[in-house]
């Protein structure tokens, strides 16, 4: 079953939308707003019944198809736009200030103007932008973005890079010299794709578990197969065609994140699930990931990574038996 409160938000966006775009085809509607044309159809015949009171024929909102393309009708009062909430409004202030900070005078532009427009829809402009700025609790930069920043650098300049690195399966620092090839972001971390000079191999790093870095003056070549002009495989050996194919079923509480996880080659909702399918080609490090995730994710296939984590959750369990 879907979640109540998602679907609740997607409607009250869906109607507003229709009444903006009329004519919009299903496949449009699907793409906007996330949802399987299964969904889309449910959703579409929840409105017949939304009205105003009395409910009666005359006060219901009226759904009709045209083929493919959809018009709703007796809804005039979703046709105003959504207004924002002050902190979705501090929120989005604070994003678009971000944004202009990192981007030339020509992308500014236009961001410089919406922050203005922000700010007289703020106690009708009485906020100055650092008194709006100052409302919002910054984290201070951690060590894990100087790690990228750096990074990023010696993968731009093919640049070795020596570092001691957390290995978390064997619960020890090493130190390491790399070659890095690229970083990637998923399942809420970023990894670094590097050449490990000691094994002699293309090696996956979470980046957070590197704790000393410095870049050497040393350049590199790229190891035979690797086109760094090109797209680079994925993180955690995630490939676009071949390997291990994946499929995995998430909880209502996880599917809006799972959507946004690159690995991922395909999300579709099954019985109020969201299925996603990614191809790897090792299982080990998915493995340790999702058993972080508990009773919120379970593997549809392959039956082998069913097998390996069923396999350690019983291990788990084990140790906190009867000791009797």
């Amino acid at each position: 079953m879907a979640d109540p409160k998602d679907r609740i938000q997607r409607l009250l966006s869906l109607v507003p939308y229709v009444l903006r775009h009329q004519g919009a085809t299903l496949e449009e509607l699907c793409e906007v707003f996330g949802v399987s044309r299964h969904q889309l159809m449910r959703d579409l015949e929840l409105i017949f019944i939304c009205g105003q009171p009395d409910y009666t024929p005359a006060d219901l909102i009226e759904v009709d198809f045209d083929g493919n393309r959809v018009y709703i009708r007796m809804a005039d009062y979703f046709a105003r736009p959504l207004r924002f909430t002050p902190a979705e409004l501090y929120g989005l202030h604070l994003a678009c200030s971000a944004l202009a900070k990192l981007s030339d005078d020509k992308a500014a532009a236009p961001l410089f103007s919406a922050i203005d427009k922000i700010t007289q829809a703020l106690r009708q402009g009485r906020s100055s932008n650092d008194e709006i700025e100052g409302r919002m609790e910054i984290k201070p930069a951690s060590h894990e973005r100087a790690v990228l920043s750096e990074l990023s650098r010696a993968c731009e300049g093919r640049l070795v890079v020596e570092m001691e690195y957390y290995s978390y399966g064997r619960d020890e620092l090493t130190g390491r010299r790399v070659h890095p090839l690229s970083l990637e972001f998923g399942m809420g971390h970023w990894y670094l794709r590097a050449w490990d000079e000691r094994s002699r191999e293309v090696r996956v790093f979470r980046v957070d578990r590197i704790k000393e870095l410095a870049t050497k003056a040393e350049t590199f070549d790229p190891p035979p197969g690797e086109d760094l002009e090109s797209s680079p495989p994925g993180p955690y050996g995630v490939v676009g065609s071949g390997g291990i194919e994946i499929k995995l079923s998430f909880s209502s509480a996880l599917a809006g994140w799972a959507r946004e996880q690159p690995i991922f080659t395909r999300c579709e909702e099954v019985r109020g699930r969201l299925v996603c399918t990614l191809r790897t080609e090792n299982l080990s490090w998915l493995e340790r990931e999702l058993l972080s995730y508990g009773t919120e994710v379970k593997v549809i296939s392959p039956p082998e990574l069913k097998k390996r984590l069923r396999e350690r959750a019983l291990a788990t369990l084990a140790l906190y038996g009867d000791e009797r």
